[in-house]
């Protein structure tokens, strides 16, 4: 993972086991990535679920990583083994809070968490109405809206968040594009009808973001 670019990031419960079982799991879950996630990213779009989780994100310039991780001056270069560390830091610091409250041993998440680049406008907005979508994909709920514990709401909401709304809706081109791209939770071929594209970029393939297997 490297400075100033946008990724996917994700990963499913090892096995068959949850990782949130009530609403206070998904708090706890939410409070650690404020703490740990988002002083080093731009944050576009997260979704937990009960036994997979995604977030959409731009690691912050080198400039600002230096000065919000106190590297020393002799090493000014952040690795991408850095940023790295600092995800697997918010993600065992979870499991072992999780561990603790169901008296559970073993690993937590399946493997290390998964990363990929996101690299054209088209896979940013794809993959925003992807993570969105998840919930009434897996059909936990029947609108998107419904879900609580995504960054549907939080975006279209008056309130103060760490989301970076500005740039989602500039990709979207505006608000109501946002809501009306997110009214097709199946068809995503809608999406490149709504023009949000500019002339002769290419399309990604939507198999790259499949649901993950559980």
């Amino acid at each position: 993972m490297e400075p100033a670019n946008f990724y996917h990031i994700y990963n499913h419960a090892n096995g068959f086991d949850n990782f949130f079982n009530d609403r206070y799991d998904y708090q706890n879950f939410l409070n650690g990535y404020i703490k740990y996630i988002v002083p080093i990213c731009d944050t576009f779009a997260y979704c937990f679920m009960p036994n997979h989780f995604h977030f959409f994100v731009q690691i912050k310039p080198e400039p600002e990583l230096v000065k919000t991780l106190r590297t020393i001056e002799a090493t000014p270069k952040i690795g991408s083994g850095t940023i790295s560390y600092r995800f697997s830091h918010y993600f065992n610091s979870y499991a072992q809070h999780y561990n603790k409250k169901y008296k559970r041993q073993g690993s937590l998440f399946r493997s290390g968490f998964k990363r990929k680049q996101v690299d054209t406008n088209e896979y940013f907005i794809h993959l925003v109405h992807y993570i969105h979508s998840n919930p009434v994909k897996d059909k936990y709920v029947n609108k998107i809206e419904q879900w609580e514990f995504s960054s549907y709401n939080p975006l279209l909401n008056n309130t103060n968040t760490f989301l970076n709304k500005t740039t989602v809706f500039e990709y979207f081109k505006d608000i109501e594009n946002f809501r009306l791209v997110h009214q097709n939770v199946f068809d995503t071929t809608a999406l490149n009808n709504q023009n949000l594209f500019p002339s002769g970029s290419r399309n990604l393939p939507f198999e790259g973001l499949r649901p993950l297997e559980g």
